[in-house]
C-alpha cells in the first residue's frame, strides 16, 4: 500500500471543509493561469503557466490535509477538475476559443493526476515504513520529468527546463524536512521519475 499511517501523525492543519476548499483553490489557480500566460509572455517563467507541474501542487497540498485516502483522492480530483474549469472559463471570457474535446481530455487528465497527487500528498504527511518518502518523490519527479523530458529534450526550452528542475529540487529539500524524509525520498526518486516520464509520454500522446 502507498499509505501506512501512524496514529500520532496527523495532517498538518486542523481540518476545515477541504472539499469546498478544493473547488475554490482549484478554480482560483486555473483562473489565474490564463492571464498569467499573457503577463509572463516570453520570459523564462512562462513555462510555469504552460506546464503540468504547477497544477499538481494544489491536489498534493489538499491531499496532505485529507482525513483518509479516499478523501485525498476526492479533493485531489476536485481541485484538478476545478483548475481545468477555471482556466477555460477565464480563457473563454478573454476571447480565446475553447474546444470541448480539448477540455474533456484535460478533465480526464485531471481526474487521474488529481487522484494520484492527492494520495501522494497524504502519503507525504502520514506514510511510515517502506512507503515513507514515496509521496514526496512523486511530486518532485513530476517537476523534474517535465523539466528534463518535456521542456529540455522535447521542446528545447532551456530556460523553462532550468526553472522546472529548480522547483523540483526546492520541493525535494522542503518536503523532505517533514519527518526527515530526504533519504527516503531519494530512495524513491528513480522509480518515481520513471513513472513521471511514462505519465508525460501518455499525456503527450493523447493531447
Amino acid at each position: 500500500m502507498l499509505l501506512e499511517t501512524s496514529p500520532t501523525d496527523r495532517p498538518p492543519v486542523a481540518r476545515l471543509a477541504t472539499w469546498p476548499a478544493a473547488v475554490l483553490v482549484g478554480t482560483a489557480v486555473g483562473a489565474l493561469t490564463s492571464p498569467a500566460q499573457t503577463l509572463l509572455g516570453d520570459t523564462v517563467l512562462s513555462g510555469l503557466t504552460n506546464a503540468v507541474g504547477p497544477w499538481l501542487l494544489a491536489p498534493f497540498a489538499l491531499g496532505a490535509r485529507a482525513r483518509s485516502t479516499r478523501a485525498a483522492v476526492a479533493v485531489g480530483v476536485l481541485s484538478c477538475v476545478a483548475q481545468v474549469a477555471g482556466y477555460y472559463a477565464v480563457s473563454a471570457a478573454r476571447g480565446f476559443a475553447v474546444y470541448a474535446p480539448t477540455v474533456a481530455e484535460w478533465v480526464v487528465a485531471g481526474v487521474v493526476g488529481g487522484a494520484v497527487l492527492g494520495v501522494a500528498g497524504r502519503s507525504w504527511w502520514t506514510a511510515t515504513g517502506r512507503w515513507r518518502g514515496l509521496g514526496a518523490a512523486l511530486l518532485v519527479a513530476a517537476w523534474l520529468a517535465e523539466g528534463i523530458g518535456v521542456f529540455g529534450l522535447l521542446l528545447g526550452y532551456a530556460g523553462s527546463a532550468v526553472v522546472s528542475c529548480f522547483v523540483g529540487v526546492a520541493l525535494a529539500v522542503g518536503l523532505g524536512r517533514h519527518g526527515r524524509q530526504h533519504r527516503a525520498l531519494l530512495g524513491w526518486l528513480l522509480p518515481a521519475l520513471a513513472a513521471g516520464a511514462l505519465g508525460f509520454g501518455v499525456l503527450l500522446a493523447v493531447l
